[in-house]
């Protein structure tokens, strides 16, 4: 097995791997304590890696079993202020976790830092394995048998001018359990976001938004958060359905920040690329 450390990266959640080279190709296991660490902590931390796209997708397509020699090998996707046609210019986003509005959202999200300037806006991390498993009695009495509405977009009102709105021709939105059972681990999420989640099934719109008001609460209090300062180089890997991210304002002139983006697997679904505006 490859020579590598893991350390917790906070109590709730993450590893911060460092020794291993990801350019090489993983054993047998290294694989294994690779799929176990991200799976019970939901995500990996890698600094100061140089990586191309080619390692950065056989690392997301190992962690989902997936077939991480496939010739068709997916073209990355960019998240930039400054790389022309590239996703989510500028704004603040919300927490959320990508495709919460599918039914069957992918598993894996992994962000590359392929330049980034000091002063770049930060990338944080929320659990909601950690949220449910440290949900108080009452409150979890309250939400166990709840079903939440996703949509796509921006639920505006919990934020600001600064947020950062997605359009598409059509809305698009599925219903979920609060209480949400993780495909692969088995274990329950709650699963509500700020950015996506517009109601609890069944609530009058006061009551449902005082309600999941006490779970955002729960969910993003600030011990059970990590927030990423990014430096060139520096690799996220995150559970998109075990956890939630977030991101601070990103100025078109401010400093220059590219990701490099790649998801496994690949959703078997047509989507619409959205168009992209501030929220006032």
């Amino acid at each position: 097995m490859a020579q590598f450390e893991v350390r917790n990266l906070i109590d709730a959640f993450g590893a911060v791997v460092t020794g291993l080279d990801l350019a090489k190709e993983f054993d047998d296991e290294t694989r294994v304590v690779l799929k176990k660490v991200f799976y019970d902590r939901g995500a990996l931390i890698f600094r100061g890696r140089e990586i191309d796209a080619t390692s950065q997708d056989r690392l997301c397509r190992m962690l989902v079993d997936e077939n991480e020699h496939d010739a068709g090998m997916r073209d990355p996707m960019y998240v930039s202020n400054t790389e022309k046609g590239a996703n989510a210019p500028y704004g603040r986003l919300l927490f959320h976790a990508d495709m919460m509005w599918h039914p069957k959202p992918f598993q894996v999200l992994s962000l590359y830092g392929a330049k980034v300037e000091p002063g770049s806006a930060t990338t944080s991390l929320a659990s909601g394995t950690y949220a449910w498993q440290n949900l108080p009695p009452d409150l979890r009495a309250r939400v166990e048998s709840l079903q939440a509405l996703h949509v796509t977009g921006t639920v505006y009102s919990r934020g600001g001018d600064d947020l950062l709105r997605s359009n598409r021709e059509r809305e698009e939105s599925t219903v979920k359990p609060v209480k949400y059972i993780h495909p692969r681990t088995g274990r329950p999420v709650l699963y509500v976001s700020q950015q996506t989640t517009r109601e609890l099934v069944g609530f009058d719109p006061k009551e449902s938004e005082e309600l999941l008001q006490d779970l955002f609460a729960h969910l993003y209090a600030p011990a059970a958060v990590y927030e990423h300062t990014w430096q060139d180089g520096d690799l996220m890997v995150f559970d998109n359905v075990a956890l939630q991210h977030a991101r601070s304002n990103v100025e078109l002139n401010g400093p220059k920040r590219t990701l490099r983006k790649v998801i496994a697997p690949i959703p078997n679904v047509r989507m619409q690329s959205p168009t992209f505006a501030k929220a006032h």
